[in-house]
């Protein structure tokens, strides 16, 4: 199997033109000049009323459109469009979220610009230093539109290791119009100060902005073994071993060897191994006895062990298949519609997971589940006859269930292993799933 098969409350607060303006000591960035974010408050500056809560607003749905009025002339081309384009997909990448530029500025729900001064939004610019930007908040009473503005004053770079990067800084107000307040958290994204490039969600921001939206909707591919001869991509920052992973990301990330370029041994680079969403750590993901790097070389499977009595091209058939089928029942229950499995579930399988989905939906529910990459897999599989084959699988599953209405969690599942044996049967010439047979754990597995 290729390892996934080939309480937060929100208040809502009316605030005039839904900012804040506050002083309180700013740190020092890593150019020395001092720098906000915005004049929205500090933890420490906000009233008792808001003081304890992370969300102020919210939208009322998850399909977001935004555009620009202008840009800077400070840098190239279309960078600084890109910039903010990555921004927003950090946050996207967190939640069932989708942003999408449009030409209309008249109709986005966001509208994004560089100013200096008076800018005819009631709170002008600084000059150089200080604010960097502001933006409002969603408004809980009305539809009107959410600006992000930038100080055409500052001096704007594409950088992760130099001061202003935009790309931090139009995350970190994205995060406001998604209706985040600041955070106390000194590691957050929405920590009220900048102190230097900052292109990632801690946790404390990817709690808070779940807690208003729920989780992420969209699926991370499975993994796949590379071609032979396959290099990595470039590494962005330092890589001592070349094996196309910053050595910073190899630390704090991978928990590779940033001097080795190949940290399991198996014959394969660790930037290969990433890439293709395989374990760097692991050198026999399959436990075979082969090394990955031989099995990619050799053209076996580096995800399942080879067994003798069923042709390899059976074994890649049944692996696809079921990743195929994991992901659209997973797709299922977050869309609340079963018909969406029925490509690949038939019988009592199918009225099964309808009833299922039709009593989450009764109760305002929905269900979103993660399956773990690199503990599930295929343990055997047994031709029953030309139209029926048998699987045992080895899957380690966690599941969310949060409120429809305000994306509130209302239960979660530690990861847990789900031993289970498949019937897949075919019928009108397509292959489907007519039963599931679920063991106690480890039943079968390792």
């Amino acid at each position: 199997m290729r390892r996934s098969f080939s309480r937060v409350l929100t208040i809502f607060v009316l605030i005039s033109s839904l900012m804040l303006a506050c002083s309180f000591t700013i740190p020092t960035s890593s150019s020395g000049v001092e720098f906000r974010f915005d004049v929205l408050p500090s933890k420490a500056n906000q009233s008792s009323t808001i003081a304890n809560y992370q969300a102020i607003s919210a939208w009322d749905k998850t399909d977001i459109s935004y555009s620009f009025v202008n840009g800077t002339d400070q840098l190239p081309g279309d960078t600084e469009r890109d910039a903010i384009r990555r921004a927003f997909d950090l946050w996207a990448a967190q939640t069932p979220l989708t942003f999408n530029e449009t030409s209309d500025s008249s109709a986005s729900d966001i509208v994004i610009g560089w100013a200096v001064g008076d800018h005819g939004d009631g709170d002008p610019f600084d000059g150089p230093g200080d604010i960097l930007a502001h933006s409002s908040f969603p408004n809980p009473y009305d539809k009107s539109q959410v600006f992000l503005h930038f100080d055409d004053d500052e001096h704007w770079v594409d950088s992760d290791t130099q001061d202003v990067d935009l790309e931090t800084v139009a995350a970190h107000e994205i995060g406001h119009t998604l209706g985040l307040a600041h955070s106390s958290s000194p590691n957050a994204l929405m920590y009220p100060s900048y102190s230097g490039p900052h292109r990632f969600l801690d946790a404390d921001d990817i709690a808070g902005v779940q807690s208003i939206y729920g989780a992420s909707s969209a699926q991370d591919p499975a993994p796949q073994a590379p071609p032979q001869g396959a290099t990595p991509p470039p590494a962005t920052g330092q890589d001592s071993d070349g094996d196309g992973i910053s050595d910073d990301d190899e630390v704090l990330v991978t928990g590779t060897d940033e001097n080795n370029a190949d940290s399991d041994g198996d014959g394969l680079v660790d930037g290969v191994e990433v890439a293709n969403r395989m374990n760097p750590l692991d050198p026999d993901m399959d436990k075979d006895g082969v090394p990955d790097g031989q099995e990619v070389d050799q053209g076996t499977d580096p995800f399942f062990p080879e067994q003798a009595d069923v042709p390899a091209d059976l074994e890649n058939q049944v692996s696809d298949f079921l990743t195929r089928a994991i992901e659209l029942q997973i797709e299922a229950y977050q869309k609340g519609d079963a018909s969406i499995a029925s490509s690949i579930m038939t019988g009592q399988e199918l009225a099964n997971l309808s009833a299922d989905i039709d009593s989450l939906n009764q109760q305002g529910l929905v269900s979103i589940s993660e399956i773990d990459y690199y503990q599930s897999y295929i343990n055997d599989i047994r031709v029953i006859n030309n139209s029926q084959i048998e699987v045992d699988t080895c899957e380690v599953w966690t599941t969310s269930t949060y409120q429809q209405s305000d994306a509130q969690l209302v239960d979660s599942t530690d990861p847990t292993l789900l031993p289970q044996t498949i019937t897949i049967q075919q019928q009108n010439g397509n292959w489907f799933i007519t039963n599931v047979n679920f063991l106690d754990a480890p039943a079968f597995c390792r």
